[in-house]
């Protein structure tokens, strides 16, 4: 591998650079997808629980007080199967790519419109998921996940910073 002057390889060099600049980037619009990658770690977290609980890691989950929360119902349902996997899992990937997306637009400036719309394909994907199985936790299982609830605010929480970046003038 090639070497420079200081006798690092400059591979090192180029990949420190490129996230330099990821980091030292002021726009906008990179505040507005740095706020969505912000929300899908969060979203990483709150599923990983949901993820280890459905995978059977981990055997119950703290509920709050009353009959109307229910995590194990709503997470043992047949309704929380996406693509023949636990829906927590496939929340995994989503939250996943969101992140990955939102970093490729801003590492990379002229694909960055093609990126946006995948990564408004994906965030939109979410709350729209979101919205149906809030209504079903809701009218037929009669029950809710905290959990669930917490997701659902934080893909919810993404759709201000996405209206923003199709929404700015350049």
């Amino acid at each position: 591998m090639p070497v420079n002057k200081r006798h690092k390889p400059i591979a090192m060099k180029n990949k420190d650079s490129i996230i330099k600049k990821i980091r030292k980037d002021t726009s906008e619009v990179t505040d507005y997808r740095r706020q969505i990658a912000a929300s899908a770690a969060v979203g990483l977290i709150d599923f990983s629980l949901i993820s280890l609980f459905q995978l059977g890691y981990i055997k119950k989950l703290p509920d709050l007080p009353g009959k109307f929360f229910d995590t194990k119902k709503v997470n043992t349902s047949k309704d929380a199967v996406m693509l023949g996997l636990p829906d927590g899992v496939v929340s995994l990937a989503a939250y996943t790519a969101t992140i990955l997306l939102a970093t490729a637009a801003i590492r990379y400036k002229k694909q960055s419109r093609v990126l946006d719309v995948a990564l408004a394909g994906v965030v939109l994907g979410q709350a729209a998921g979101t919205a149906n199985y809030l209504v079903n936790m809701t009218v037929v299982q009669k029950r809710v996940c905290i959990y669930c609830l917490a997701g659902a605010a934080i893909n919810f929480s993404a759709l201000k910073p996405l209206y923003k970046i199709f929404t700015r003038r350049d």
